[in-house]
């Protein structure tokens, strides 16, 4: 399975390059808009990365120094420069040199104007996703164009043409070529937008299921079409869902979708089903029956067998929704936002993704999905190439089993005296190991409320 080490490694040596200096608006951009949407690492290397550029005595670093300087690991310095791409704050370039290998080359993207940055429904969208109403409207307030009251007044501006006079039209059509030119080297390229899949939607077949519901295509201009794709990316929603969404935001005497109460719309819908999983949780397959079959063989419970049922046949949002319900609780935002963005960036599938939710809130009895923690879990799980359910759950199990066996080697040796075995270093995610025992008569009434709650959001859909 692809890990941070094949995209990156921590000797390869990079460059760094900025077409301006960062802005002061740009700056605030970026502590005050773009810093709830992609996190305090991702900002911290766009600012790293500003050192390096303005470093008068180094133009080549390794990636080792600025994993140090940050104290990351190279899977959060890959997750932080991939949230810095999507959102079109930096693009990445590499090369083959016959000397040093794999060289890249960062190009770091001015962040956008903030009036520019709440004109896009994109980013405004993500911002009031990641940040909830009230905060939303005080970003809007404290970026607010200032709008001073003319009444009363008559502007008597004077025109370039009075106090310059005319061009000379014969000298400016002599230096034509060359003012032509010079312009074309300061246009910049529009690379700070937001980086989305845009193949993720068939829109040939959108527009024939859009086409049934009214909807007229003249909806579909290029910021309505990114508008939708961004939620194809966020929520897996495929043409048939986000039709389905438009019709209840239509106008029926024109057809019109309105694009605000389109966004009311979709930030209600807290149950999002994957694409990825199947609906059907009792059809197995022979192939099926026999791989839990083993599973029961090797030594899974039917509670776990229950669970790694429910795991794979769930999307990962109705999954987290089914234990906040159990435990009388809500999905909060940064839960929501933590989970769409694993589910996005990691190579972890949504199944493995359900297993480390209940590790979290039902096995380690959390409360709250907090970012770091999830992060740092899922990170490990990717490099050891964790790909199922009940490869989620034996992992688990043996790093308890080794924590209290190291438990019981250190007692021992204190009282013998012997040399302690040398094991490989548990993650530090692991820590209480007497706490992680599962009751069975609890774990079965869990499953059974999951299940219970599934199968009632099935039939509501």
């Amino acid at each position: 399975m692809h890990s941070a080490w094949d995209e990156v490694q921590p000797n390869q040596i990079y460059q760094v390059t900025k077409s301006f200096p960062l802005t002061e608006e740009g700056n605030n951009g970026l502590v005050y808009l773009y810093l709830p949407i992609i996190g305090q690492t991702a900002l911290a290397l766009y600012y790293g990365f500003i050192g390096d550029k303005d470093d008068p005595f180094e133009n080549e670093f390794a990636h080792i120094d600025m994993l140090d300087a940050l104290n990351i690991g190279l899977p959060d310095f890959l997750q932080a420069r991939k949230q810095l791409e999507g959102m079109g704050l930096l693009s990445v370039f590499t090369k083959e040199d016959t000397d040093f290998g794999k060289m890249f080359l960062y190009r770091l993207e001015e962040p956008i104007h903030p009036e520019a940055f709440f004109q896009d429904e994109t980013y405004s969208f993500l911002l009031l996703n990641t940040v909830g109403e009230r905060k939303f409207r005080q970003m809007v307030r404290r970026f607010l164009p200032e709008k001073p009251d003319l009444s009363g007044y008559k502007e008597v501006t004077s025109t370039f043409r009075e106090v310059y006079g005319a061009l000379d039209e014969r000298l400016f059509s002599r230096n034509a070529q060359n003012l032509e030119k010079i312009s074309k080297d300061y246009q910049q390229n529009a690379t700070n937008k937001i980086q989305l899949d845009e193949e993720q939607i068939d829109w040939p077949f959108l527009y024939e299921l859009a086409q049934r519901k009214f909807i007229a295509k003249e909806n579909f201009d290029e910021t309505f079409k990114q508008q939708l794709t961004l939620y194809a990316n966020l929520y897996g929603f495929d043409e048939m869902k986000l039709v389905d969404l438009m019709a209840e935001a239509v106008s029926l005497s024109d057809g019109v979708v309105d694009r605000k109460e389109l966004d009311k719309t979709i930030r209600k819908q807290t149950n999002v089903k994957s694409k990825k999983q199947p609906a059907n949780y009792e059809e197995q397959s022979d192939a099926q029956t026999r791989r839990f079959n083993t599973l029961r063989q090797t030594g899974f419970s039917e509670n776990d067998i229950q669970l790694i049922k429910i795991a794979q046949n769930s999307a990962p949002m109705d999954f987290l929704q089914a234990i906040k319900n159990e435990k009388h609780s809500y999905v909060a935002d940064p839960e929501a936002w933590v989970l769409k963005t694993l589910v996005e960036r990691s190579p972890l599938p949504n199944s493995v993704i359900n297993v480390l939710v209940h590790y979290i809130l039902v096995i380690k009895k959390n409360s709250f999905l907090q970012a770091n923690f999830v992060n740092q879990i899922a990170t490990n799980w990717s490099e050891l190439e964790i790909n199922s359910p009940e490869q989620a759950i034996k992992h688990v199990r043996d790093l308890v089993k080794d924590a209290k066996n190291r438990t019981n080697n250190k007692s021992n040796a204190a009282s013998k005296k012997q040399r302690p075995i040398r094991k490989e270093k548990l993650p530090d995610w692991v820590d209480n190991p007497s706490e992680e025992v599962e009751d069975p008569a609890v774990q079965e009434e869990i499953n059974k409320k999951l299940q219970d709650y599934l199968k009632r959001k099935e039939g509501e859909n």
